[in-house]
């Protein structure tokens, strides 16, 4: 019975352990505050751009707009429209460091909870192809006004690897990123990592 009590504390810190580590991969972001308002409805911006698992993760926002994607099953081709309330188009791109390669067949997620309203935003982005090459993006309309925490998964791509490779990509892998809107306009970013790393 002596024993109980380090026992469980051993149980507690092998269940939090996993938990921990995996936080530790999405960093907190650093604040980057704008020079001026810059409204991403009329140019994208950059929300930010992280380094991590040997890929480069790259978030922006911009104006809503029209998509042809494929529709039910069988896949029927048509155009996408943004909805009355999808303001913005989150575009995001993920790229392999070492071959400068565009990762495809992902699942990506992306994930955000309006500090000031606590309403929270939930959207699967759908690979896309578009001027800037192959991205993942999706229209939304947010969550209003106010401070954003924001945070990117990339689940494990579906497509084959040599076997010198198989261990690349073997789990998810997260992002995290802060954004604020003010008047619509956004007023505050992460901080990038230097691109090309």
């Amino acid at each position: 019975m002596t024993n109980t009590p380090k026992l469980l504390i051993a149980l507690g810190v092998a269940i939090a352990f996993p938990v921990v580590a995996g936080l530790a991969q999405a960093a907190e972001p650093k604040i980057k505050v704008l020079a001026s308002p810059q409204d991403p409805t009329k140019d994208a911006v950059l929300i930010g751009r992280s380094i991590s698992d040997g890929l480069t993760f790259q978030l922006e926002l911009e104006g809503a707009e029209a998509m042809w994607m494929p529709m039910g099953t069988p896949a029927q081709w048509s155009e996408h429209v943004p909805a009355k309330n999808e303001r913005y188009h989150i575009e995001f791109k993920v790229t392999d460091n070492a071959t400068q390669t565009r990762l495809p067949y992902s699942t990506i997620t992306f994930n955000a909870t309006n500090k000031d309203n606590g309403q929270n935003v939930e959207v699967v982005l759908p690979p896309m192809w578009g001027s800037s090459g192959l991205h993942y993006s999706e229209n939304s309309a947010l969550a209003g006004d106010g401070v954003y925490a924001a945070t990117v998964t990339v689940g494990v791509p579906t497509f084959a690897r040599e076997m010198k490779d198989k261990e690349l990509w073997s789990k998810p892998v997260s992002a995290r990123f802060h954004f604020r809107l003010k008047d619509g306009m956004l007023v505050e970013v992460s901080e990038p990592a230097p691109a090309g790393n």
